[in-house]
């Protein structure tokens, strides 16, 4: 779908609805809707917020005064980190190994690819659970009270919330309120640490999937096939795990998507004919290789690969043989998109935790430069936000 198309038909979807809702006689409270949002209140997840938080207050209190210490230190590394950001635009040349970090919003079919949506819908939810869900049990344990909880839509995107009563906060220490400001990013970054060691450690993966999936690899997935390519006009679809290629030199075992790359960078030339064997158990298919654009001596196939993991208890099919993939793809959006917010929400800008954060951590003694740093942060934010427009261009994820 067009990305212009999808904002229109999501831009009218919310007018309609917003429209809908207006009608005086329907009289709709709850959910509370409005244009490019609507949320949905309850109380019912209270007293589960309110359990959690009433076994082991101490430990409870330990592990939101690490999230104090965390958050702080969060907030200068990444207020330091946008600020290194901002030169290595102007200094960046083709050799450079310092490439910028691109700072880009969150617009579906624009700079979040329709193929990587779903992945960023699920990481987006986890991630808002998460954090709403630390700023509750925090609040909780500092016996703040909780007006209610809820989901939200925002265009469309899904997440939770915990509305806790501000007038409660305000009788709270300067301590506890530390505690309650960070509990949301800290919440976050456990998220992040817990997924970025299912994806780096070697057996994490493998364990994962372990009950339903061989954790070894045993052929090459293949993931994408490119437009108008050899694959892709051969028949060759996602879903399929290569086990074997047959050349005019013979046939060659495929066990993972390393044997894949090896095969396809040393032994695959122009116009030269292969056939593909499969493990879901479909006829082999042949096909003629075409010269590499950026180099003609080398041949082209057309597809992206990814390892195969066989099923343990179903037959091998596109379906089942790409879960894993998908599995590791929403693990790794996971990952990404709760650094994001950890990073991001402990950034001293209005509207923000880490704004609360820093000025409950001063206090209004040293007001001025709360000020000073909250400007300062919004200035290299929005640098690194025009600056990524100009010289990178927001590419889709």
């Amino acid at each position: 779908m067009d990305p212009i198309l999808f904002l229109i038909i999501i831009a009218l979807s919310w007018i309609t609805l917003n429209s809908v809702t207006k009608i005086q006689w329907l009289k709709l409270k709850n959910p509370e809707i409005g244009l490019g949002y609507a949320y949905y209140r309850t109380t019912k997840l209270n007293s589960l917020i309110n359990q959690i938080a009433q076994r082991g207050k101490k430990i409870w209190r330990f592990i939101w005064d690490v999230g104090v210490i965390s958050g702080l230190g969060i907030l200068i590394i990444g207020l330091i980190i946008f600020t290194l950001n901002i030169p290595l635009f102007f200094l960046q040349t083709p050799d450079s190994t310092n490439a910028p970090i691109a700072v880009t919003p969150v617009i579906p079919g624009i700079t979040v690819s329709f193929q990587s949506l779903p992945y960023f819908l699920v990481a987006i939810m986890i991630g808002a659970i998460a954090h709403e869900f630390g700023h509750g049990i925090a609040a909780r344990v500092e016996d703040v009270k909780l007006k209610s909880t809820g989901i939200f839509v925002f265009l469309v995107f899904f997440g939770a919330f915990v509305e806790p009563d501000e007038n409660s906060i305000k009788t709270k220490s300067r301590r506890s309120i530390l505690r309650i400001t960070s509990a949301g990013a800290l919440a976050n970054m456990v998220i992040a640490m817990i997924t970025l060691a299912i994806l780096i450690v070697p057996i994490g993966f493998p364990i994962l999937i372990a009950p339903f999936y061989k954790t070894e690899s045993s052929g090459a997935l293949i993931i994408e096939t490119i437009s108008d390519n050899p694959a892709q006009l051969a028949g060759l679809k996602p879903g399929y795990a290569i086990i074997a290629i047959e050349s005019a030199e013979g046939i060659t075992e495929i066990s993972s998507a390393t044997d894949f790359h090896i095969f396809t960078n040393t032994s695959v030339l122009p116009n030269q004919n292969l056939t593909f064997y499969f493990a879901n158990k479909i006829d082999p298919i042949s096909l003629q290789t075409v010269p590499r654009e950026d180099n003609p001596s080398k041949g082209f196939i057309g597809i992206r690969t990814w390892e195969y993991f066989e099923p343990n208890f179903l037959e091998p099919s596109s379906l089942a043989n790409l879960i894993p993939y998908w599995i590791f793809n929403t693990i790794l959006y996971v990952f990404m998109l709760n650094l994001m917010f950890a990073l991001m929400n402990l950034l001293p800008i209005p509207f923000l935790d880490g704004d609360r954060l820093l000025n409950s951590f001063l206090g209004p003694k040293y007001g001025k430069y709360t000020s000073f740093i909250r400007y300062f942060a919004l200035g290299v934010l929005g640098l690194n936000l025009l600056l990524s427009l100009l010289v990178t261009g927001w590419q889709p994820i």
